[in-house]
């Protein structure tokens, strides 16, 4: 049986990942910022976070940071990094969350060379 903050951490993963299909779908989409699931520990979350596309990539440059809705942050796993407005950075902590969250990035699994990045290339 898989220990509850194991779990936790994978829920969050998950929503990682629908992220990055909603970002890269995105990516011509115009508008100043989206919308993007929570990525908290609850795997029932209905929230959605509006992000702009260099706030998103901000988040995603660390395996460890997870976007989530304000006051969504668990104390046994996260640390807050940064509270915005309608969103909240946090850092997984370390040891076992930290190891799942960065083991599971896609953005360290998924090659993806000739990927642009709407506003950071050019």
């Amino acid at each position: 049986m898989t220990d509850w903050r194991e779990q936790e951490v994978q829920n969050e993963t998950r929503s990682r990942e629908i992220n990055e299909w909603i970002d890269e779908a995105n990516e011509t989409s115009g508008h100043p910022a989206d919308p993007f699931v929570c990525e908290c520990s609850d795997g029932s979350c209905p929230a959605t976070i509006t992000l702009t596309h260099l706030e998103y990539e901000e988040v995603r440059a660390h395996a460890t940071h997870f976007a989530i809705a304000t006051d969504h942050e668990s104390p046994d796993l996260d640390l807050m990094v940064s509270e915005r407005i309608g969103f909240t950075i946090v850092r997984k902590l370390p040891g076992m969350p930290a190891r799942l969250a960065s083991a599971s990035d896609p953005r360290n699994t998924r090659p993806n060379p000739g990927r642009k990045r709407r506003g950071v290339d050019a």
